[in-house]
């Protein structure tokens, strides 16, 4: 996992170098989550705040690269008790403007991996690969300062399996294969962030 966040570090820093505009954004919002009901589990994660930041930095007309950190500390109910937990979101994600002006609407992309700690009853920690679908609106008030309005889904994978299959028969010989996942959760994200752009 350090390897991962140290490379796409050096991918930001390359990035940086070639930037047209740079923003910091600490957002605030709330979390609506879901449950797991299967397989004989449940655990249902509570609705609750939500808190982190951006950095968005723009390589091309519209185009935005950017790191994102979200958390949320609220509490799990299982089958038999309450803990308390916090979820955290590291996503590195791609953001397309729609549109220049005042007002920029926007839609995001993202990959990354969720961490769940438990903060009570233990010290277990479960981290999923993880991608994001977003979308809001940029409104400036300035040329350097503004507020973003987002909404996300995001959505933890567990991995179920993966198989790879050969074989010959009267119609030739193929192979294929395949990799199964399991959305355990989704988290469903709205917030404001304010946002500081940093220009050239």
């Amino acid at each position: 996992m350090k390897k991962i966040f140290a490379s796409l570090l050096l991918l930001f820093a390359g990035i940086i170098v070639t930037a047209q505009n740079i923003e910091l954004t600490p957002i605030f919002g709330y979390t609506f989550a879901g449950k797991v009901n299967n397989y004989g589990r449940y655990f249902d994660v509570k609705d609750d705040m939500l808190y982190g930041g951006l950095l968005s930095i723009q390589f091309d007309d519209m185009m935005y690269a950017e790191l994102s950190y979200e958390r949320n500390d609220t509490k799990g109910y299982t089958a038999l008790n309450i803990i308390d937990i916090a979820t955290e979101h590291y996503q590195f994600g791609v953001l397309r403007e729609f549109g220049v002006g005042k007002v920029v609407p926007f839609a995001k992309l993202s990959l990354g991996t969720t961490r769940y700690v438990q903060k009570s009853g233990g010290d277990e920690r479960v981290w999923l690969f993880s991608g994001g679908l977003g979308a809001g609106a940029k409104l400036f008030v300035t040329e350097k300062v503004g507020f973003r309005l987002f909404t996300n889904l995001m959505l933890p994978l567990e991995f179920d399996g993966a198989g790879f299959w050969c074989g010959i028969g009267t119609g030739g010989s193929g192979c294929s294969g395949g990799v199964n996942f399991n959305v355990p959760i989704v988290h469903w994200d709205m917030g404001v962030g304010l946002i500081i752009r940093l220009q050239d």
